[in-house]
């Protein structure tokens, strides 16, 4: 009896052991089961349907030239080497494309140093949406931040109404002949708390550039002399005169360098949208520099004919 007593008890051991054992694994196996299921129900997530027809519109094709297929479901992309030689050949054409179609131009596959193109022509002939690399400061991401700030960096600005319905060749004289322009006169007077390289011999010289619409590859621009000082404040007392074919789409870029025999050292920059421009005297302060300025005097006239 005794021996046989020691048997059920050990019999009932094992069997207990077993039970918590197939206990656990079905509790694990369930957990497992939950988690799975949590898995998949946070990848399922619910989209507005008006939203998710949209996808249709961003469908990218590569483009080597631009072609009317009458879709209306992709995004033309350009290289920025076929997205140049659209624009030279055909500027007119892509602009009237683009009323209608959106078009993409990203960098070049060579830019292997993470280098930027220029984004003037292609924002000038209506191309929506021009692929920059962010990682790389410069002058080209001074142009493209000043454009968004138009609209409060929100990600987008609305094209002139010119840009929507007709075109215009941007590589005339006079894009827009029965348009009014604007004369943009800028006395620049001075410059505060200007900060002076350690080397620096002479003064500081300026310059005022502006893009438009006439000037898609290269932007105009006027020099102010340098002017020899010690201190922060140079006086320069000089007046510009420019004339804005396409006000909407124009930026102005202000620049200032300290000049010596030997070259020139970059003291500062602010590039604005000329629409941001309020007639009056004015400080424009230097981008990354907590004071420094330039005090300028703008006028702003509107003008017929060429």
């Amino acid at each position: 009896f005794f021996p046989q007593q020691k048997a059920v008890k050990a019999a009932s051991k094992y069997h207990s052991a077993s039970d918590d054992e197939e206990s656990q694994q079905n509790s694990s196996g369930k957990e497992t089961g939950q988690l799975h299921r949590l898995a998949r129900r946070r990848k399922t997530v619910k989209l507005c349907r008006a939203l998710s027809d949209l996808v249709v519109y961003t469908n990218s094709v590569a483009a080597q030239d631009i072609v009317d297929d009458g879709s209306t479901g992709n995004v033309l992309s350009f290289s920025e080497t076929r997205a140049h030689q659209a624009v030279q050949q055909k500027a007119e054409q892509f602009m009237l494309y683009n009323q209608k179609q959106l078009t993409r131009v990203y960098p070049s596959a060579y830019r292997i140093d993470s280098s930027n193109f220029n984004p003037l022509p292609y924002w000038n002939v209506g191309c929506q949406l021009v692929a920059l690399n962010y990682q790389s400061e410069g002058r080209v991401m001074q142009l493209n931040e000043a454009k968004f700030r138009v609209n409060g960096n929100c990600g987008y600005v609305l094209k002139p109404q010119q840009m929507c319905k007709g075109t215009f060749n941007p590589y005339s004289a006079d894009p827009l002949p029965a348009s009014p322009k604007k004369q943009l006169i800028l006395k620049i007077i001075s410059g505060q708390q200007l900060p002076k390289p350690p080397d620096s011999m002479l003064g500081d010289r300026g310059e005022v550039r502006y893009s438009d619409a006439n000037r898609c590859f290269h932007e105009s621009f006027q020099n102010f002399c340098y002017v020899c000082f010690t201190g922060f404040n140079p006086v320069w007392e000089e007046t510009l005169t420019f004339t804005i074919h396409m006000p909407e789409i124009a930026l102005v870029r202000f620049l200032v360098w300290d000049h010596d025999p030997i070259g020139r050292d970059f003291v500062g920059q602010r590039t604005l949208a000329f629409s941001s421009l309020v007639p009056g005297y004015r400080h424009v302060y230097l981008e990354g520099l907590t004071e420094a300025s330039i005090f300028v005097h703008i006028t702003i006239n509107e003008i017929y004919g060429k």
